[in-house]
């Protein structure tokens, strides 16, 4: 009997809710998906809680039903920028949690290759998981800026570089009024891939505004804005203005075509329009110092699986129109910005 007793209460403790071991991963970097970041975390995760600090920073809280071993599993989505998420992993840097927690991150995701920002690639391991298209925005409710439906590459160039200095017929518009660019920072890889795509690397020529709601050029230490949802509010107040933002933070605000071809995913899939890049997630090499640990990449895959899902992406609303499935692209490219080739000869 005492025998039996203690084997039965050894079973107890290996089965005890206590003793599990909760699971923490920390995803840092742009926010480029974070819709779709969030909408597969709250998918995949039973007995759901959610701290929001902002739309960029979220905590999600939860059980993988089918992997009850990892206990409560926590997924952290510090999503205010690719390159400092990039940094962040590399270097293993804490970054701040939406529950106020400081941990480092185990993975990046970032639409900028660490390559294209100075980040030695060999130290991750990197898995494609879609493409973002990027665009140039108009606020559709501005007279100012109605008669502007296109941008050639060097229109586009010059609009990072001179904007503020160029009047609505510089951009085919009609009329004197100058056009300012609204950008976003060097944090985020909307900047990095726009940029590349049109061969800009000088200083961006970037706006807000001040108390009284005029332009005025942005003079922060990072000039820019940290998400889409910020150059959206930016136009509705500089409405002779244009924005950079990734195609999920369009909205309700209208794409610019970019050298005669309109902005939709099956121009992105088809190659003819060249404004976007690849998403990756990114996590140190196995057997580095801050590399996942099994559970964590337990959790990471499952989120990885939802994300890349072939029904999801052909068919949530969250994903259609703003995202580019990568069994839909005909072509390729090797670098950010660089050469479109063809898959299908």
């Amino acid at each position: 009997m005492q025998l039996y007793l203690a084997l039965a209460g050894l079973a107890g403790l290996a089965t005890s809710p206590a003793l599990r071991a909760d699971t923490t991963v920390v995803f840092a970097g742009g926010n480029a998906s974070a819709t779709v970041l969030y909408d597969r975390a709250s998918n995949i995760l039973s007995g759901l809680s959610v701290v929001i600090s902002n739309s960029t920073i979220e905590t999600f809280t939860g059980t993988l039903a089918s992997q009850p071993g990892l206990g409560n599993v926590t997924i952290h989505f510090v999503l205010t920028g690719a390159i400092g998420g990039l940094q962040g992993v590399a270097g293993q840097n804490n970054v701040a949690t939406a529950t106020g927690a400081a941990l480092p991150p185990q993975v990046a995701v970032s639409s900028a290759a660490p390559e294209a920002v100075g980040i030695d690639p060999s130290v991750f391991t990197q898995t494609k998981t879609l493409a973002v298209p990027y665009a140039f925005i108009k606020n559709p409710a501005s007279a100012a800026v109605a008669g502007i439906t296109n941008l050639t590459q060097r229109q586009a160039y010059y609009l990072e570089g001179a904007a503020g200095t160029l009047p609505v017929s510089f951009f085919g518009g009609s009329g004197t009024n100058l056009i300012y660019l609204v950008g976003r920072n060097t944090a985020s890889a909307v900047r990095t891939e726009i940029d590349a795509n049109i061969y800009y690397s000088g200083t961006l020529a970037t706006y807000t505004t001040n108390s009284s709601g005029q332009p005025i050029p942005d003079a922060s230490a990072n000039p820019g804005q940290s998400s889409g949802g910020a150059i959206r509010s930016l136009l509705g107040v500089i409405t002779n203005a244009i924005g950079t933002v990734a195609a999920q933070d369009i909205k309700t605000f209208t794409p610019l075509a970019y050298e005669g071809v309109p902005f939709s995913v099956a121009n992105v899939e088809n190659g003819s329009y060249p404004l976007w890049g690849y998403e990756r997630w990114l996590y140190l090499n196995a057997g580095s110092q801050g590399a996942p640990s099994a559970n964590q990449l337990a959790v990471i895959n499952a989120l990885l699986g939802a994300v890349t899902d072939s029904t999801y992406q052909a068919t949530s609303s969250v994903f259609v129109g703003n995202f580019v499935p990568l069994s839909g692209l005909q072509v390729y490219r090797n670098a950010d910005g660089g050469p479109i080739n063809s898959l299908l000869y």
